[in-house]
């Protein structure tokens, strides 16, 4: 059984919830699990079937690749070495800059897996301003293509630009989606009657586009559905100029729940009509996989990491990006034709229960142990 450490930005809290339990539990059958993540403390906390380090998060987003993947070389050679960690999975190619330069230079035996997300640093950059961004970003590509160039193995949630990526870099791949935890997302077969986004209210997300043609939506066809908004509301300034919008057009039908647990997302979704995307970029988004194995279909913008598989295998409305009439063709398109209603629903159920059944996420990392030392 071999030591596998996650290295990355992922926010696990000092609690795990019970999604985070099944994976590890399920991971354990084959590996023994570190993670290195940032937290509200530094803490070191061996839960049942992982052991978490927990780094004190710092303020600003660049900030906390610099300080957290650049300043901690020793320490993370120390752990490393404390714990025999053998495979080292990194979220994203930045991630990834200590764990490759580690292998190169000190534990030559030490195996990197990088998980690509899509064009990761434009994502980055893009989320806020940035003083001297154009400088940061050629110094992101620099390290990305030294991370590229000497790792592995790339662990891609989505076909296309993965292929692309291991084939500029002559490396070995695998693709396979997020984990999702199938006991929680699945079909309860309640009553369906809001439309639902969930994520982050931020620019990327396109929030305030989702809000603005709801509301023509539901004017034009005289309608008293809600739209339910569930995700963190880390952009203060984003978030005001959406209720500004809610509260100069007077409209009474658009609920903010504020973040929610997994159980409660399961909820939402069990009792929404259609799932609303307006992202302008997405690697493999995870609430796809999640609505689908609750039997809820979704309307997406038609972009990378969205448009396959999800709109090519069915389940998805595609409308072009930002276009507002386009939307406002499938919207009505959907809510017009009850058969179409349940023909997406049922080919969402199937495609995502493809991506997520029992014990794939192991039998994926099983592959990638044996792809690593074949």
């Amino acid at each position: 059984m071999k030591n596998l450490l996650f290295y990355g930005t992922t926010n696990y809290g000092f609690e795990l919830n019970e999604s985070d339990k099944e994976k590890f539990q399920e991971l354990s059958k084959s590996f023994s699990s570190f993670v290195i993540t940032f937290g509200e403390d530094n803490k070191l906390i061996n839960h049942n079937y992982v052991t978490i380090k927990y780094i004190k998060k710092p303020r600003g987003l660049i900030n906390q690749y610099f300080k957290f993947y650049i300043f901690n070389f020793r320490k993370l050679i120390k752990f490393i070495k404390e714990n025999n960690i053998e495979i080292i999975s990194a979220k994203d190619p930045v991630s990834a800059f200590l764990p490759i330069l580690i292998k190169k230079y000190v534990i030559k035996d030490l195996q990197t897996v990088i998980e690509h997300h899509g064009e990761f640093i434009d994502l980055l950059l893009n989320q806020r301003k940035f003083y001297l961004k154009g400088v940061i970003r050629k110094l992101l590509l620099i390290i990305s293509n030294f991370t590229y160039k000497n790792c592995d193995l790339i662990r891609g949630v989505e076909k296309e630009s993965t292929t692309k990526i291991a084939k500029k870099y002559t490396k070995k791949y695998i693709i396979f989606p997020a984990w999702v935890n199938n006991k929680i997302y699945f079909n309860k077969n309640l009553d369906r009657k809001n439309f639902l986004f969930v994520g982050n209210v931020i620019p990327r997300k396109g929030v305030l586009f989702i809000i603005e043609q709801f509301d023509k939506f539901v004017n034009q066809n005289k309608l008293d559905d809600k739209l339910i908004i569930a995700g963190d509301t880390p952009n203060k300034n984003y978030l005001n100029k959406c209720q500004n919008f809610i509260k100069i057009n007077n409209i009474k039908n658009i609920i903010f729940t504020g973040k929610k647990n997994p159980q409660e997302i399961s909820d939402l979704m069990n009792s929404s009509k259609l799932l609303l995307m307006a992202s302008s970029f997405e690697g493999l988004p995870r609430v796809l996989i999640e609505s689908g194995l609750c039997g809820l279909p979704s309307l997406a913008s038609d972009i990378q990491g969205i448009s396959t598989p999800f709109g090519e295998y069915g389940g998805t409305l595609l409308y072009k990006y930002n276009d507002a009439e386009d939307f406002m063709i499938n919207i009505n398109k959907f809510y017009k034709d009850p058969e179409l209603q349940l023909k997406l629903s049922d080919k969402s159920s199937e495609l995502c229960n493809s991506l997520s059944g029992e014990n794939k996420f192991k039998k994926n990392w099983e592959r990638i142990e044996e792809m690593l030392y074949e």
